[in-house]
This record gives structure tokens, sequence and C-alpha cells, in this order.
């Protein structure tokens, strides 16, 4: 399966194209429970030198879906390991890309609650963020190694907090999100942090155009650029006379 998505990767690198963003590379949406097959078993093994002789007890029990109280012997040691699968993938990826051409700009998209986002599978942060001091009840001392941010040329932030957080300094406020980015990213590479303003919280029937102006503002002054899940959603509940005002206010302040 990745060889196909890599070939995929090189047929559209042929093309005329400013850059490729990866979407949805990550385990998918069951989580912790995704992807206990034969082959991850086997690949586990062989990545830690051992046999896991109670499989998948010993990582964890059938049905975990957060963080255990009482975690198996493997259990950090899988998420490691997962972790290492999504970013090797990444740097395959970003080398398929390249090959084909040089010029192509190429990154991903991520959600940005990062303390909760090894469920994934992924670390989108720099290697130089050590995510075990931070993160120790998850995250091994060598997690870190498997950050992929220096990989990329440009990343996108989820920062899809609720329309009445868009102000503070953490998780789940859209300013907060993308400030944490910042530090998580260590400037390995230019981040844009936008707001899902179709699908989160106070946001889901349209009518909070004056709503964005200050999204614009918490997350464009936070991050390297800005952008927003999704343009359907733009046309969907008429905001352009709303962006175009938030993008005003942005320009003005920058020019003063």
């Amino acid at each position: 399966m990745q060889n196909f998505v890599l070939q995929l990767l090189a047929d559209l690198a042929k093309y005329d194209l400013d850059g490729i963003i990866l979407d949805r590379c990550r385990y998918d949406d069951y989580g912790l429970e995704s992807d206990f097959s034969d082959i991850s078993k086997q690949k586990f093994e062989e990545y830690i030198g051992e046999t896991v002789a109670n499989f998948p007890a010993d990582i964890m029990a059938p049905g975990t879906d957060e963080l255990p109280s009482e975690q198996p012997a493997y259990f950090k040691k899988w998420l490691e390991f997962r972790v290492k699968v999504i970013h090797d993938f990444i740097v395959k990826a970003r080398d398929k890309v390249k090959s084909v051409n040089n010029n192509i700009k190429f990154g991903v998209y991520v959600g940005a609650w990062y303390s909760t986002y090894y469920t994934s599978g992924v670390n989108w942060a720099s290697p130089k963020y050590n995510t075990s001091t931070y993160y120790p009840k998850w995250a091994t001392a060598d997690y870190k190694n498997y950050g992929y941010a220096d990989h990329l040329d440009y990343i996108f932030l989820g920062a899809y907090a609720s329309v009445n957080n868009i102000y503070g300094s953490g998780e789940w406020t859209m300013e907060g999100f993308c400030k944490n980015g910042r530090e998580l990213l260590q400037g390995d590479v230019p981040f844009a942090g936008g707001p899902d303003i179709g699908n989160s919280t106070g946001w889901t029937d349209g009518g909070q155009s004056a709503k964005i102006p200050d999204a614009i503002d918490a997350c464009i002054n936070n991050s390297d650029g800005f952008f927003a899940f999704d343009l359907c959603h733009i046309k969907m509940y008429d905001y352009w006379n709303a962006f175009k005002t938030g993008f005003d206010k942005y320009l003005e302040s920058i020019e003063e």
C-alpha cells in the first residue's frame, strides 16, 4: 500500500504544481485500536528485538481507546513504534516527490491537538522538541526522534476550537493551538493555523460572520499564515465579506 501511494505522489509531482499536501497521513479514526495486524506485530517485534508473548495484551487490552491507568509492558514502546512508522513514510513521500520535481513544496495537514495526537500515531513536532519531558505518561525518551517537522516545507495545523474559544493560551483555543504549534515546531517549518468553520462546536449552523475576523486575527498573528476548513463552508454560509474584513484588518495592522 505504501508503494502504491508513493507512486501516486510521483505521478502528481510530474505536473506543474506549487505543492503537495498530505491529509490523513496517520493511523485511522479508531485511534489506539487501529492496526494490530500480523505485519504490525512482526515489524514491532523486529523493532524492539523481542517477541511479544501475549499480543496484544502486553501492548494494550482489546478495546482500549484512551490512556490506560495501568500500562502494559510494551504500551509506550508501541506508541513510539507507531510514530516511527508514520515518520518513515513521510521521509519516503518527501523523497519521492523531490526526486521528480525538487521545486514542489511538500507538506502535511495535522490536527493541532498534540497532547492527544499520539492516538493517531503521529509526531508532527520537531525532533528538537523533547516530547517525553512534557508528556511522560505516553512518550518514551526516543519518541522525539520521530518528529517529522524537519522533513516538511510547510504544515497546516487544524486549530479547530469552538466558536467561543478563539483567544486563549492553551489547547482548544485557536490562539493557543497556534502558539503551541510555534513551540512544538521549533522553527523547523513554516506553518498556518486555522479554524474548522463548518464542523466545530458553534460553527455548524453558520451565522458566525462576526467571529471570522477574530479567528483570522488569533491564527494569522500566531503562525506564518492562515487557512480555513473548508472553502465549501465559506460558500455555504456566505462568509466572503467576513473574510475580507478579517484580512483587511490584518493588512492594516502590518502596514501601521
